[in-house]
């Protein structure tokens, strides 16, 4: 399965707080919800979105102190995946170290906030004045499961804040074991 996710947004380095990993969370969230209405998902996704689980029939749901988080790719579904990210930036090619972070402490940042947080309140002091989305789509159920990642940058030539970029994440999902379960996907 392959499919493209698009981050328009600001991306800071790993000095950058969780709560900025749970706006990219946030952005993604419509797109991934959105993949899950279409084919081949849509055929899946009464069994694989069901919580609590159908007896004998894996949920890709993931609950963390209350909050329910739905991930594309899981262990249980003996998924993992390859991305490919076009990022652009405010920076030239080759400044490598910038006002908005490195390169590879924004891949970082982006990374974390694809998969599902380590808990309901990781980074957050507070709860958003929007409630959380239920089930909260996301990419990864772990960024373990990330097995190759390549990364092209551009200089976006729109005028911009320092940190802001235009990510184009390229996924490819692929399968460890092939299952039931997972061979729609």
């Amino acid at each position: 399965m392959e499919f493209r996710l698009i981050y328009e947004g600001p991306l800071r380095g790993q000095g950058a707080k969780s709560t900025h990993k749970w706006e990219i969370r946030r952005a993604l969230h419509p797109q991934l919800q959105r993949l899950w209405q279409l084919r081949p998902l849509s055929d899946a996704a009464a069994t694989l979105l069901a919580w609590p689980p159908r007896p004998g029939a894996p949920s890709v749901i993931v609950e963390k102190g209350g909050l329910l988080f739905a991930p594309l790719v899981t262990q249980r579904l003996n998924l993992y995946v390859e991305l490919s990210v076009l990022l652009f930036r405010q920076q030239p090619r080759g400044t490598l170290i910038t006002d908005g972070g490195d390169i590879d402490n924004r891949l970082k940042t982006l990374l974390d906030g694809l998969r599902v947080p380590h808990g309901s309140m990781e980074g957050r002091t507070l709860l958003p004045a929007d409630p959380d989305p239920n089930p909260f789509y996301c990419l990864l159920e772990d960024d373990s499961l990330v097995t190759k990642v390549s990364v092209e940058s551009e200089q976006l030539l729109r005028p911009a804040r320092p940190d802001e970029v235009v990510a184009i994440i390229s996924v490819h999902v692929k399968k460890t074991v092939l299952s039931h379960a997972n061979m729609s996907l």
